[in-house]
């Protein structure tokens, strides 16, 4: 009787365990159809990195990094005060149902929920800021270019032996689509407030494939000083 039971159970076990199975590998289909069908649309992707704040705990004296979920928020409209509805995590697809661009700091993203959404809530907008170095989203099969390029760098100066042998290796340049272009003008300031002169600057300007457009200026350091013929006059910049 022992032999017999031991040997349904096993039984049971093992088809258990292939039902289970079945299962698993049927619902991975599907999920891997599905989430092929999305791709051959326009879609999105969350690429967000939650941020981490150091907190000084004076009882220790140590540092204490408090971190933020890898995922956004998604909103009931597209504002940046409506209702959140649920989040979207690092390394989700959405379809892209429709575009917002009425509002002037993001572009707003109207997505499907498949899961971790408020009911009755099952649609909503992911924001991606238009100028913000890091983004929430990446756009993929887009028709339109949606974002603003943005330009930046680390240093406050940039040191270089001549005019001539400006680059852009230091620069950290992103947008939505591919086939920006970076240009630069040099200024002179004779008469800097805080330090002998003369001060040169340099200002970056990148231009998407579109004509949107994004500046910075820095401080440029030059072993040998161009001509006067080369630099324009920094008066002009803040015209």
């Amino acid at each position: 009787m022992k032999k017999l039971l031991k040997f349904l159970i096993v039984i049971a076990v093992v088809f258990g365990g292939l039902y289970y199975g079945i299962v698993y590998i049927r619902n991975k289909n599907k999920q891997e159809a599905f989430y092929a069908e999305i791709k051959e649309g326009m879609y999105l992707e969350v690429i967000y990195e939650g941020k981490c704040v150091t907190k000084f705990q004076l009882s220790n004296q140590e540092d204490n990094k408090q971190c933020e979920e890898d995922s956004v928020p998604v909103r009931l409209s597209p504002t940046a005060n409506s209702k959140q509805i649920g989040t979207a995590k690092k390394g989700e697809i959405f379809k892209i149902e429709e575009v917002d661009e009425t509002d002037g700091y993001y572009v707003w993203f109207r997505i499907v929920f498949q899961h971790n959404y408020k009911e009755p809530y099952k649609a909503g907008y992911i924001a991606q800021p238009r100028r913000a170095e890091n983004k929430n989203v990446k756009i993929y099969n887009a028709s339109l270019d949606y974002s603003s390029p943005t330009i930046s760098f680390s240093e406050d100066e940039y040191h270089v032996d001549s005019i001539d042998a400006i680059n852009y290796d230091h620069l950290k340049v992103w947008d939505d689509q591919p086939g920006y272009t970076i240009t630069h003008e040099v200024y002179i300031e004779r008469k800097p407030t805080d330090r002998p002169g003369p001060q040169y600057w340099i200002k970056y300007t990148v231009t998407d494939k579109v004509g949107k457009t994004d500046s910075r200026i820095q401080r440029i350091i030059f072993t040998n000083p161009p001509s006067d013929n080369l630099v324009k006059d920094f008066e002009t910049m803040r015209k």
